[in-house]
């Protein structure tokens, strides 16, 4: 590209840019780049992306050896509480900020967080110093994951964007999946887990430096020649008048950009909801009698809806545009996701446990059953994209998905209890898991496209954000409503299974499954033991299913996109076949440009 095209091509974005966020301007100022600058800016993408799997992958490992070092254990639990809801409302928050402060600076932000993190870990002497390191590590891990899913939607094309949004993270969770667990082992045996985390306190910000650099030098680059007074008033500030009062200052921007009471309805409303369910999982189901927990819902439930009430009515910058929560697509997507991500927790919160015992697997053969889910997500996530690339179309990729996700969850009502007298095989397991993944891998990617098509470029970043708070919403009641099943069940099947002379060891059988393991295969404990697994992990098998039931109507009202077409968006163009990113080799994305 010529000095002079790069100097037009700026003059048009500046004319663009008071009706523009400051990301989508950042995203199109990229778009003009040569190709040497897209291909920079993606491998350095990816190379972050596979730098925070590894991460993740290794450092998960470590949980257990760093908090047997502390006391205090109930506040590990309640720094799990938080982390969970900081990752629920990280998605839609860095999305809102991703629009109004940019692409860039968020993606240094959560780089920046995450580093934080990892010192903390590797230097904390108590568990509350662990619960921060958690806290920052779950917005930040969130901060970057959503980021990239904007940032690639930006640069692609609807046609092509299921493979971009799909290769990073599946090109890196395959491999990291294994070798993570392969280092951290290697750490625990040869050094200690304060390494472990200390490791990736100094590989990320080395990783980090080829995708930050590139973004910056091209910003830079491009406020060069851009004009003086697109650069007088940073964009978050266009409405702030230079003769506004401090006061009228604070208040537009607090009030009015940032929308700051939709955020704290949307915070206060979903902590109420979530600390309750949170508290009530896995291992605290009978809370509900609890009078303060039931307050906490209903008020968290008013708060909901007072926000959803606001950002209709009266904001006027909402934090989520209420056109976005009316759209039969966005609603439809985010049901799929919080009825299969449901089904997931409700399901294999203990699947791990009655593998080990009821299955008599041992625990790296349990992981790698589960394992395959993940496995398979990730291929079925690249194939669909190729599939969506040839057909144009996304809906019939759903419609399967989620009746692969349906067929996979419902053979495993039938292999966890065959006949009322044993477990299916590994290979029957990891078959029924691979259908799930599948099927969730095709779902999950045309959803996410169609969620994206249907709206402006304007709004790409908020609905992501909603798409992807929908799973760890779903997820989270999930993991209550399983903890309930298993509580309620397992206790009192052991009870009535046990002979009697054993009746007494219920209790602790229930609440190890290292003393459950104890018992000889074949032995009349054993064969109580397994039978009380198998029949109320069956229990919840059956629930997961009958949670998916709901998606087979929800796939109906998402929009049979034709993705080949081109989408209009307040006076400008993203093309369906031009300007493709797969072409970027051949041809400069320069021409992928928005149309006048």
């Amino acid at each position: 590209m010529s000095k002079q095209q790069e100097t037009e091509a700026q003059e048009d974005y500046n004319a663009e840019s008071v009706e523009k966020s400051a990301g989508v301007v950042q995203s199109d100022q990229l778009k003009s780049a040569p190709r040497k600058w897209i291909i920079a800016a993606f491998s350095g993408l990816y190379i972050m992306t596979f730098v925070f799997a590894f991460n993740n992958y290794s450092t998960s490992t470590y949980s257990a050896c760093a908090t047997s070092s502390f006391k205090g254990h109930s506040l590990l639990s309640a720094s799990r509480i938080v982390e969970t809801i900081a990752s629920l409302l990280s998605y839609p928050i860095v999305a809102k900020l991703s629009d109004i402060i940019g692409r860039v600076e968020l993606f240094a932000f959560s780089i920046g967080l995450s580093i934080i993190s990892l010192v903390l870990f590797a230097a904390c002497q108590n568990v509350e110093t662990y619960f921060v390191a958690g806290l920052f590590d779950a917005i930040g891990s969130v901060g970057f994951g959503i980021t990239q899913q904007i940032f690639i939607s930006d640069l692609t094309t609807l046609r092509n964007r299921g493979l971009w949004l799909s290769l990073p993270d599946s090109i890196s969770a395959i491999p990291t999946l294994y070798l993570g667990t392969v280092v951290a082992d290697a750490f625990l045996t040869h050094s200690t887990w304060r390494w472990g985390y200390g490791m990736w306190a100094i590989v990320l910000p080395i990783a980090a430096v080829p995708l930050l650099l590139t973004l910056f030098l091209w910003e830079h680059r491009r406020k060069k020649i851009a004009s003086e007074e697109s650069r007088k008033i940073p964009r978050i500030l266009q409405n702030i008048q230079p003769r506004d009062s401090v006061l009228t200052k604070v208040y537009k921007l607090c009030w009015v950009e940032l929308d700051f009471l939709g955020c704290v309805l949307l915070i206060a409303g979903l902590s109420l909801i979530l600390i309750p369910v949170s508290l009530t999982g896995s291992s605290n189901s009978m809370a509900w009698k609890n009078a303060n927990f039931v307050a906490m819902l209903v008020v968290g439930f008013v708060l909901f809806i007072a926000f959803f009430v606001w950002d209709a009515l009266f904001a006027k910058k909402p934090f989520i545009p209420f056109r976005l929560i009316r759209h039969k697509t966005i609603v439809a997507a985010c049901i799929l996701c919080i009825c299969d991500f449901m089904h997931y927790s409700l399901f294999t919160v203990f699947f791990p446990s009655y593998l080990q015992v009821a299955g008599h697997l041992s625990p790296g053969h349990a992981t790698r059953v589960d394992n395959s889910l993940r496995v398979a997500f990730q291929i079925a996530s690249l194939v669909v994209a190729a599939l969506m690339y040839y057909s144009n179309r996304a809906k019939p990729w759903i419609i399967l998905g989620v009746c692969l996700c349906l067929l996979g969850q419902g053979l495993q009502i039938y292999l966890v209890n065959i006949n009322g007298d044993h477990p299916a095989n590994e290979a029957s397991f990891i078959t029924a898991k691979t259908l799930v993944g599948v099927g969730r891998g095709f779902y999950q990617t045309a959803a996410q496209v169609c969620v994206q098509a249907v709206v402006t470029r304007e709004e790409v970043a908020v609905a992501t954000g909603v798409f992807f708070a929908a799973m760890n919403f779903g997820g989270a009641i999930g993991t209550s409503i399983s903890g309930a099943i298993w509580r309620s069940n397992l206790l009192y099947k052991l009870t009535l299974y046990l002979p009697n002379d054993s009746k007494s060891k219920a209790s602790s059988i229930f609440q190890s499954i290292v003393v459950a393991q104890k018992f000889a295969v074949g032995s009349a404990e054993r064969i109580a033991i397994d039978k009380a697994y198998r029949e109320t992990q069956k229990l919840l098998a059956i629930a997961a299913t009958c949670v998916l039931v709901p998606m087979l109507l929800a796939m109906w009202f998402i929009k049979n996109v034709d993705l080949s077409q081109r989408r209009k968006e307040k006076g400008n163009v993203e093309t369906g076949d031009r300007g493709d990113l797969s072409n970027a080799t051949e041809k400069s994305v320069r021409d992928n440009l928005p149309e006048s």
